[in-house]
């Protein structure tokens, strides 16, 4: 029995019962459609694939159907639940292996990306950009670098891009276009930015 090659045998199928795992109440096909980023098609070909197995339940409500998990499934229960929760805590983990591997220890972390902005890409590269209270403790911290990559890659499937910067050079003009983008999408993983 390979109950989970019923349950996803296309990614849409994915987003919906992640989309309905995060859900607080039932919700519609085009709720659904507008939480998933999905065609009004797939959407719909997702739920009827996914109730014809009972991963998925809905009840009426007028003309609408309001779709939900189906608790009782085994298969949603024992595998895609727990799955979904380790995904909510992918940052929390993350952020020990990088306050495990640096060293000396950064002031502040910050991650952007594709993963930061919560996007499915194909990508798994994420922007680390860590900042030390001084250059000195920037250059001390590139010696750990490699067994951090190695360990996050290793880990998560994950690729680093990272940057190291201290409270002396944060602020040029070459690192503006960073903090933009840290201000739009960052993560802060631990610390504080001056």
């Amino acid at each position: 029995m390979h109950g989970l090659n019923f349950l996803l045998p296309r990614y849409s199928q994915l987003l919906v019962l992640r989309t309905l795992h995060h859900a607080e109440e039932p919700l519609s096909g085009r709720e659904i459609e507008r939480r998933t980023g999905l065609s009004n098609r797939a959407t719909m070909m997702a739920l009827d694939s996914l109730l014809a197995v009972h991963a998925v339940q809905y009840e009426a409500a007028g003309r609408a159907r309001l779709y939900q998990l189906n608790q009782n499934n085994y298969f949603v229960a024992k595998a895609m639940r727990p799955a979904f929760d380790a995904e909510d805590l992918f940052w929390t983990d993350f952020r020990k292996t990088v306050r495990r591997l640096v060293h000396p220890r950064p002031i502040a972390a910050i991650v952007t990306g594709p993963l930061a902005r919560d996007e499915d890409s194909i990508n798994t590269r994420v922007q680390l950009t860590l900042l030390f209270s001084t250059g000195r403790n920037r250059i001390r911290a590139f010696s750990s670098l490699d067994a951090l990559q190695e360990a996050v890659n290793s880990r998560y499937a994950v690729s680093i891009d990272p940057v190291l910067l201290d409270v002396n050079n944060m602020d040029a003009d070459k690192h503006e276009p960073l903090w933009r983008r840290v201000e739009r999408e960052g993560i802060l993983l631990f610390g504080t930015l001056p």
